[in-house]
C-alpha cells in the first residue's frame, strides 16, 4: 500500500490525462458528449459531499477532481462547433435514467445508499459515451482513459480503511477507465493512429 500522500500524485496524473482530452476538445478533433459529460460532473460532486459527510479520507479528492474535470471539458465543447457530438434519443433516455439516480441520491440521507446512486447515475450518464467510444473510436482521446486507469490504481493503493466511502468511486473509475480504454484501442471502426 502506498501512503496517502500519493493521492496528489494521482490527482495530478488524472489532471495530466485530462488535459489532452480538453486540448483535443478544444481542437475539436475529441467530441464530447454533453449529456454523459454533463452528468459525469453531477453525479461524483453530489458523490464527493456524501462521501464528506461519510467521514471519507484523502481519497475524496479524487472524486472531486473526477467531478471537476469533465464540467471543464464540457465548457470547452462550446468553444468549438467541431467538437459538439450530436444527441440521441439513446443519450437522452441514458441522461433521464442517469438524472433519476441522481434525484434519488440527493434525496436520500443514507451516505451509502447515497455512493451506489451516484455509481449508478455516473454508468448511465456514461453509456452514450461506451457506445460512441466502440462505435466511433476516433471522436475520443485514448490517453485520457489510460492515464485515469493509472491514477485510479494509485487512489486505490493509497486506501487503509477499505470502507464501501473510501474505496467505492476509484474502485468503479478504475472499471469504467478499463473498458473505455479497450474499446478505443481495441475497436475495428478505428480509422485513426491511437496516438496522433
Amino acid at each position: 500500500m502506498f501512503s496517502e500522500n500519493f493521492v496528489w500524485v494521482a490527482l495530478a496524473v488524472a489532471a495530466y490525462g485530462n488535459y489532452f482530452y480538453l486540448r483535443d476538445t478544444l481542437k475539436g478533433e475529441t467530441k464530447p458528449n454533453r449529456v454523459t459529460f454533463f452528468l459525469w460532473g453531477a453525479a461524483p460532486l453530489i458523490s464527493f459531499f456524501a462521501q464528506k459527510e461519510g467521514g471519507g479520507g484523502i481519497q475524496i479528492l479524487y472524486t472531486l477532481i473526477i467531478a471537476l474535470m469533465p464540467l471543464i471539458i464540457l465548457a470547452a465543447s462550446f468553444y468549438d462547433k467541431k467538437a459538439y457530438w450530436k444527441l440521441t434519443k439513446f443519450d437522452v433516455g441514458c441522461g433521464i435514467l442517469s438524472l433519476i439516480a441522481l434525484g434519488i441520491l440527493i434525496s436520500t440521507d443514507q451516505t451509502l445508499l447515497a455512493l451506489v446512486f451516484s455509481v449508478i447515475a455516473d454508468l448511465f450518464a456514461g453509456m452514450p459515451t461506451i457506445i460512441k467510444s466502440y462505435k466511433y473510436p476516433d471522436t475520443e482521446t485514448v490517453s485520457a482513459y489510460a492515464l485515469e486507469i493509472v491514477s485510479s490504481i494509485i487512489v486505490v493503493l493509497t486506501i487503509h480503511d477499505w470502507s464501501f466511502v473510501n474505496y467505492s468511486f476509484a474502485v468503479y473509475i478504475l472499471f469504467m477507465n478499463i473498458l473505455f480504454t479497450s474499446l478505443l484501442v481495441f475497436s475495428p471502426k478505428r480509422k485513426e493512429p491511437i496516438f496522433h
